[in-house]
């Protein structure tokens, strides 16, 4: 079977091994000149298999007004008179249930599990070269883990994670780098089987492994048009070029719309941004992942590296997009002072826009096009999700072949 993967990131790199896998003859095409160019270039770096809780939460409810009128600094939100973005809205509303909350958390940390066992043997091969490491994540609470906070942690465990609730103590005496916290925090929850690693290196190297294998790497190629064909084939035309394929799957985030507003197809995919810095490590910095959650902030050590990585932004003019990166630096620093060599950065700024759903799961599979397929609307959960989306619509593109 020939299949065109649309998207060289993290998720269509990891969807091309896995059709790989099974068989199949994979082109994979992407507009940049390289790998994991957009969004998955400089992301968080945090493989958090333990923490992939829905973003739509009661417990957002309140804070919406003040997010609204941009009292957030973490979010910033300009609503439009789009009806896309309030149809979104709306459906995101609605998942803002305990109920729905708890019922997409738990679907979320099925495929994460899945995808910790998958990542193993690919973090094996490629480990050495992309700063992976079993760093564990800490989640730091602005208050003691409250009745609510305790029911979620047993939910998660009933799955088999490894979570366990630390005090303040705890916590610095587990990460020694929190004593230079700004504002201590009240308690922590940790994970000791999280990991972390540099998505743009691995899914360099897994592109190039692939390309060494017979995958057909197409970089600064644009597919424009897709065209559905007799027997579910599909055509692609690309640049000038028109070929034709036996199935298609789209991993391209927000950007699949305007490939799939041509045959009727809407989903439900909101760009959310956010940013990152990369940093020199010093004697002070994590070695654990930290995520401070009052800030939406995450620190990770990435070999001789510190990532920080964090905020929201929807609609926000991109003329604005350097002075939220700055803010991002500055309240890191201020933070966590002796996380990082905050003055000399590697590089600039990143600046990436993850596709959101309302309920925060990916939209995998077949469309209602026969032979064309999405892996798209993981979020922030990309690299954490990746491995186990790309193996389940492999799984389905090749079901039924002999």
């Amino acid at each position: 079977m020939n299949v065109a993967v649309v998207g060289g990131g993290i998720v269509g790199t990891l969807t091309a091994y896995y059709l790989h896998q099974r068989g199949c003859q994979v082109t994979v095409f992407d507009q940049a000149p390289e790998p994991a160019s957009a969004t998955s270039h400089a992301n968080g770096g945090q493989l958090s298999y333990s923490f992939c809780d829905a973003m739509a939460d009661p417990l957002l409810l309140p804070k919406l007004p003040g997010i609204l009128f941009g009292s957030d600094p973490a979010f910033k939100i300009h609503p439009t008179m789009s009806p896309a973005f309030f149809r979104w809205g709306l459906k995101f509303l609605r998942e803002c249930s305990t109920k729905q909350r708890d019922a997409n958390t738990l679907a979320l940390l099925q495929l994460a599990k899945r995808s910790s066992e998958l990542m193993l043997p690919l973090t094996q091969k490629f480990g050495d070269h992309a700063a992976f490491s079993r760093s564990g994540k800490m989640v730091l609470l602005p208050s003691k883990p409250d009745a609510e906070t305790i029911r979620r942690l047993e939910l998660k465990r009933e799955l088999g994670m490894d979570l366990r609730t630390l005090t303040a103590q705890e916590a610095v005496n587990l990460e020694p780098a929190l004593q230079h916290l700004s504002e201590p925090a009240q308690a922590a929850i940790y994970s000791p089987n999280d990991e972390a690693a540099n998505a743009l290196l691995f899914t360099r190297c897994l592109s190039q492994y692939l390309t060494h294998k017979g995958v057909n790497t197409r970089f600064q190629i644009e597919v424009k048009k897709l065209k559905p064909l007799a027997n579910n084939r599909w055509q692609i035309t690309a640049n000038e070029e028109v070929t034709e394929y036996d199935r298609v799957v789209l991993a391209t985030g927000d950007a699949a719309g305007k490939l799939l507003s041509p045959h009727g197809i809407k989903l439900p995919i909101l760009g959310m941004s956010g940013y990152s810095w990369t940093f020199p490590a010093k004697e002070t910095s994590p070695a654990t992942s930290i995520t401070a959650l009052s800030k939406r902030i995450v620190f990770s050590r990435l070999g001789d590296l510190v990532r920080v990585a964090g905020f929201a932004d929807v609609n926000l003019n991109p003329s604005h997009s350097a002075q939220r990166a700055e803010t991002l630096r500055q309240t890191a620093a201020q933070l966590l002072p002796e996380a990082a060599d905050y003055n000399n950065p590697i590089g600039t700024w990143w600046h990436g826009v993850r596709a959101m759903t309302p309920d925060s799961k990916p939209i995998l599979g077949a469309t209602k096009l026969p032979g064309l397929y999405t892996n798209l609307g993981h979020g922030m959960l990309g690299w954490t999700l990746g491995a186990a989306t790309a193996e389940l619509v492999a799984h389905e593109i090749t079901k039924n072949e002999a």
